[in-house]
């Protein structure tokens, strides 16, 4: 391949911008209860980290998150806990990373290994790598 070739794919890296975006889906578990889904449509491009936010009290069992797209699993199930954002590093950093391609609708699935004691409510919160131009 000719010297051209490499400086085009040079000057398409250097003129793409990345741009992020954010989709959440709230998510809760009544008292007594063990399960919840939610479903939220992804833009196109790759999600590449995860969040989650809870909100009220820990539950004292495992409480699964997972994410499927028509039934297939797309991210494995568990512990909501590995998707609390972490302290240090930057704020992409803090995040639980993941990379699989988007544009589609996923269902986000809470499961508790028990009916639960409390309330839990959780926000998931995608953060979708865009490239731009």
């Amino acid at each position: 391949m000719g010297q051209g070739f490499f400086q085009f794919l040079i000057h398409k890296k250097i003129m793409a911008r990345i741009r992020y975006e954010q989709k959440t889906v709230n998510l809760a578990i009544d008292n007594g209860q063990s399960l919840d889904q939610g479903k939220v449509k992804l833009p196109a491009g790759k999600c590449i980290g995860m969040a989650a936010v809870m909100a009220g009290t820990k539950p004292t069992v495992f409480v699964n998150l997972g994410i499927s797209e028509n039934g297939v699993e797309i991210v494995q199930p568990s512990d909501w806990q590995f998707f609390e954002k972490t302290n240090g590093g930057t704020w992409l950093a803090s995040l639980r990373n993941m990379s699989f391609d988007c544009d589609r609708d996923v269902t986000v699935d809470l499961s508790a290994a028990a009916a639960l004691a409390a309330d839990f409510k959780l926000q998931v919160i995608f953060i979708i790598e865009q490239v731009i131009g």
